[in-house]
């Protein structure tokens, strides 16, 4: 039970929970963002390229408007998933670390506890002799 005390009290809580409403805020952010319509209301033709016979071209440049928005729209999206990824990637770094530390630390303490039980045994044995 202690070497889970020991776990936790080495994880950077600070850092940990400055963060995470900015991460809970980019997730918002990011969903809302990728749940939201491209197309404006008040466009007047259907931009489909199947929808164009490529005579109007006012139909094609607002194709091509819409195309560019939509470009945009998940390049940004593209951008803020990259912010969140390597948000999410230094706490997971954070933890690794955390788990390296305790890693070592446990080897340490198995070490200590194997040297300790030879210590135990060998002063049984010498009382036993005496």
């Amino acid at each position: 039970m202690s070497v889970w005390l020991t776990a936790l009290k080495l994880v950077p809580w600070d850092d940990v929970l400055k963060s995470t409403p900015k991460l809970v805020r980019q997730a918002r952010q990011l969903f809302r963002s990728s749940k939201q319509e491209a197309k404006p209301a008040g466009e007047q033709y259907e931009l489909t390229p199947e929808a164009l016979d490529g005579r109007d071209p006012k139909a094609l440049a607002a194709l091509v408007k819409a195309l560019h928005r939509k470009v945009q729209v998940l390049e940004k999206e593209q951008r803020e998933s990259a912010e969140l990824m390597a948000s999410l990637a230094e706490q997971q770094e954070m933890v690794v670390q955390t788990l390296a530390a305790l890693r070592a630390r446990a080897k340490l303490l198995t070490a200590v506890c194997g040297v300790l039980l030879v210590a135990v045994v060998s002063l049984v044995v010498w009382a036993m002799r005496v």
